[in-house]
């Protein structure tokens, strides 16, 4: 952050007298909480572009880390008393002071270094560093060293402080930058700050990584699909077992004809009408007895394969329909936690649908998965519902239910649509073509893969996406 936006910020925030609470962490962001107040201090230590706020909104899962515990020991109860920015870097100190249990005050310096590539949180008292984030040794830089009990020394840099005025208003990019005569934007820093984090970076790093969890879902889905693919041929192979079974009970009926060194034999089927004579192919390596065996092993295996092979592939469906619930719950999500802190959660259970109610007379309904999109279809959507799914592209299904059997209104009509081009790969386009009809006109054809289904006496529009919280507000205005 350019130093003169955080020299501003110094200059604007007051101390307040707040009494510090505990110091918490969410990656690479840390929280000051005081006490009697929702107000907190962020200090975003990111790679680039560090900085620090005061805020209340309580967006990330911050939590207790043991390299903090020295910290919260020395800080309990302080109160922050000054804030002060260095006259040569981007350094800015927060002053704590607290009565020891010698009744005598005891100032605590919060030293926060927003120095590119070597952010740091310091904390000193009489210059002696009582406990820091990142320890370095003289093996690690020759002219300072970081680490508990030694003394503390600002950073030497080649940075210089520039006399430089602001221009307000102050807008931020999504480039992370902050554009100055704007033509609308802020006047205070702090607002600034907290809507640079929240609105732009924050919002980068958290899309990055829901798009990098649904990918990784989705390649275990194809790969999932391929296995039931390959499961679905073996289990066509076990179809034959009647035909391996009267292959070898042939056999046996005329072992004496099998020779050692034999590739093949013509038998007469009994099985079949007319008793043709047939070819039985052999493998020329093994005995007659092998022979007879290979194909009685082949017979029970697939006798046996077939039930495990059918529980294999319900089985596989059912876990790609629990990873298309994981995907839709992500792409929902506001904040996707990663699996550092999935570990540490117990999973709530996953409602089966997502439901909108409007009033006595209509609910919407989506469905997740390709599997709830029959259960919706198929089973709880009645003839005089309504239906909605994109026309070309691949998404969920919509339904409006009509309890009372009501016209259509045009609002409802509109909203669906967007809803059904919003849960589609069309999601980031724009004027989607969707479909709607009455459920009396949808049919799953027997047979057909989880989430397919034909349709006719539909009509279309094309719509703009639109997600299911501002699906939810717009109702709520009607």
């Amino acid at each position: 952050m350019e130093y003169k936006f955080l020299r501003r910020w110094v200059s604007e925030a007051e101390a307040g007298n707040f009494q510090f609470k505990s110091f918490l962490k969410f990656r690479d962001q840390y929280i000051i909480k005081f006490k009697k107040t929702h107000l907190f201090l962020q200090i975003n230590l990111a790679s680039e572009n560090s900085f620090c706020f005061f805020s209340e909104k309580k967006l990330l899962p911050f939590e207790e880390r043991n390299e903090l515990n020295k910290f919260n020991l020395h800080l309990a109860s302080s109160r922050l008393k000054n804030i002060e920015i260095s006259d040569n870097d981007r350094i800015v100190t927060f002053t704590f002071s607290k009565i020891d249990i010698y009744n005598q005050i005891t100032d605590y310096s919060l030293i926060i270094e927003i120095v590119p590539r070597y952010q740091n949180i310091i904390l000193v008292n009489r210059n002696e560093i009582v406990e820091c984030l990142k320890k370095v040794s003289f093996a690690e830089n020759r002219h300072r060293q970081i680490l508990p009990g030694s003394q503390y020394q600002a950073p030497s840099t080649n940075f210089t402080v520039k006399p430089e005025d602001i221009q307000f208003p102050l807008r931020p990019e999504s480039s992370k930058k902050i554009t100055e005569s704007a033509e609308e934007g802020f006047t205070f820093i702090n607002l600034l700050f907290e809507s640079l984090y929240y609105e732009y970076i924050f919002a980068a790093v958290n899309q990055k990584e829901k798009s990098g969890a649904v990918k990784k879902l989705q390649n275990l889905i194809t790969k999932k699909n391929k296995k039931i693919s390959k499961l679905e041929k073996e289990l066509q192979e076990t179809d034959k077992e009647e035909d391996f079974k009267q292959t070898a009970e042939l056999l046996k009926a005329n072992f004496a004809q099998l020779k050692s060194g034999m590739d093949s034999i013509k038998l007469q089927d009994y099985y079949t009408d007319g008793f043709p004579e047939i070819e039985i192919k052999l493998d020329e390596s093994k005995h007659p007895k092998q022979n007879v065996e290979f194909y009685f092993k082949k017979y029970r295996k697939a006798r046996d394969g077939k039930v495990k092979i059918v529980e294999q592939i319900e089985k596989t469906y059912e876990e790609i329909d629990e990873l298309e619930k994981l995907i839709f719950d992500i792409e929902e999500a506001e904040l996707y936690v990663s699996e550092e802190k999935q570990k540490n959660v117990k999973q709530k259970k996953i409602p089966h649908l997502k439901r909108l109610k409007i009033s006595e007379d209509w609910e919407i309904l989506v469905g997740r998965t390709s599997a709830e999109n029959d259960k919706l279809t198929t089973k709880i959507a009645k003839p005089t519902d309504w239906w909605f799914h994109t026309r070309i592209f691949r998404g969920t299904h919509i339904i409006l239910r009509n309890f009372h059997k009501k016209d259509l209104p045009e609002t409802l009509k509109i909203i669906c649509c967007r809803l059904a081009a919003y849960y589609s790969k069309a999601k980031t386009s724009s004027n989607v073509p969707v479909d709607f009809t009455q459920i009396r006109y949808v049919r799953k054809p027997r047979g057909s893969a989880p989430g397919f289904v034909t349709y006719k006496n539909q009509h279309t529009i094309y719509v703009d996406p639109l997600d299911f919280r501002e699906a939810a507000r717009l109702i709520n205005g009607l």
